[in-house]
């Protein structure tokens, strides 16, 4: 029988701590909102909800995610203005990975330079989720090894 030293389980119990944290999916549109988080449940990502950058911004202030999708266009602030207020956050949320979605490629350099770690143009297929939350979610563990 083998067993881990010290070292080992605590790197472990932390990757399997981290990897129980959820995604947060930031969309204002039920049917899209539904849609991208049955895709994400089936690609092995669960994610939590919110209706719009407030929401994601409250829910950010009190829980750790792995990481946020963000729809761009939605009621009140839009996704780029809430990244920016992400950004300043105090806590395990100020450097989390965070990829804009948006159905204008012109939205790309505005939300690269308020701090998107990606960039994904709606519609958005099943493979493309997939890669873009498995990056981010490798970037976020490299950070937070450091």
């Amino acid at each position: 029988m083998t067993s881990r030293s010290s070292c080992e389980q605590s790197t472990v119990t932390s990757v399997d701590a981290y990897a129980a944290e959820p995604g947060l999916l930031v969309e204002d549109n039920v049917l899209v909102q539904q849609s991208l988080l049955h895709a994400l449940e089936i690609i092995g990502f669960p994610a939590k909800s919110a209706a719009g950058g407030e929401q994601a911004i409250e829910m950010l202030q009190h829980t750790p995610f792995r990481f946020v999708l963000m729809d761009v266009q939605m009621p009140g602030i839009s996704g780029i203005d809430a990244l920016g207020r992400i950004r300043k956050l105090d806590g395990p949320n100020s450097d989390v990975p965070v990829a804009i979605m948006s159905g204008n490629d012109s939205e790309l350099a505005a939300a690269m330079a308020a701090g998107a770690d990606e960039f994904m143009t709606k519609p958005i297929s099943v493979s493309e989720l997939g890669k873009t939350v498995r990056d981010l979610v490798a970037r976020s563990r490299r950070e937070r090894a450091k």
